[in-house]
């Protein structure tokens, strides 16, 4: 079994992250709590409210980075913190829940302003042994 998570990797310019998960819907959870993990102290989000979005399934690639830009734009349009993402593939596509809460100036520190998560660099891998990698930049 492996154990999800993340970590940065050097990059000239930006935030270049690698997620590793035991599925792809896993790794799209951990890609997402990774993104706002650069964004905030996930510890100190309330699981208040649960955001839906689905996503039609493309290739591996662009379903994440999909995933990756909907969630950002929670945050963008509804300052809307993820604390925690659920995912499950239905059929022709992949269903995401965020649990989190409005952003709150007087709880909730900002590390860093993300600008976009970019199709550069990005890639998606799956291993024999059912691991899943992802790799992604994220312009700051």
């Amino acid at each position: 079994m492996i154990r999800p998570g993340y970590r940065l990797l050097s990059h000239t310019a930006d935030l270049f992250v690698e997620t590793i998960a035991g599925s792809f819907p896993s790794l799209c959870e951990v890609s997402v709590e990774a993104l706002f993990s650069l964004l905030t102290d996930r510890r100190k989000v309330r699981r208040v409210l649960k955001k839906n979005i689905e996503f039609p399934v493309v290739s591996p690639d662009e379903l994440l980075l999909s995933v990756l830009r909907g969630s950002l734009l929670l945050f963008s349009l509804d300052q809307f913190l993820v604390r925690d993402a659920d995912a499950a593939m239905k059929d022709d596509r992949i269903v995401v829940v965020f649990e989190g809460e409005p952003m709150d100036a007087a709880r909730h520190s900002m590390k860093l302003e993300i600008k976009a998560v970019t199709a550069h660099a990005l890639a998606v891998e799956s291993g024999p042994s059912g691991v899943f990698k992802a790799r992604f930049v994220v312009d700051v």
